[in-house]
């Protein structure tokens, strides 16, 4: 198995990544940098972070899957199913808008159309790569 970042080779080092229902997405030296840090901000803004998010910004769409787990995570957390979700960026000239394809692959996974969030409920949830101020009830993938 290759790293989905750096790729180099991933080696298991202990019997829970030995009997990890999913396949490791990255190596040891990888691992360390996703730091998670809280349900309103993912991770710890780290140089790896940003590395990893412009490469996102580029077009570099599998990378994604290293935010899924903990996004979906976040938004049960903060019953956000059932909410508007809005959704911002990094930029607006990005090749795919890679943090709305996620969202988007979260709720089929949790098998929650759109039109369901659309229309179940007034509240909101925003969703951004970068922490916003003034705006409430958000999930930022970075602070």
């Amino acid at each position: 198995m290759k790293c989905i970042v750096c790729d180099n080779d991933i080696r298991i080092d202990t019997l829970k990544q030995l009997f990890a229902f999913n396949p490791l997405l990255l190596c040891s030296r990888c691992s360390q940098n996703l730091i998670l840090k809280s349900v309103d901000v993912l991770y710890d803004n780290n140089e790896w972070i940003r590395f990893v998010i412009e490469r996102l910004n580029q077009g570099d769409i599998v990378l994604i899957e290293l935010f899924k787990k903990d996004l979906q995570k976040a938004l049960s957390n903060k019953r956000a199913i059932h909410s508007k979700i809005k959704i911002f960026e990094a930029r607006e000239d990005l090749p795919y808008p890679w943090l709305e394809i996620l969202v988007d692959n979260i709720m089929k996974d949790m098998k929650v159309s759109k039109q369901d969030h659309l229309n179940t409920s007034t509240e909101s949830v925003v969703i951004t790569v970068e922490k916003k101020k003034n705006i409430d009830n958000q999930i930022a993938i970075v602070g």
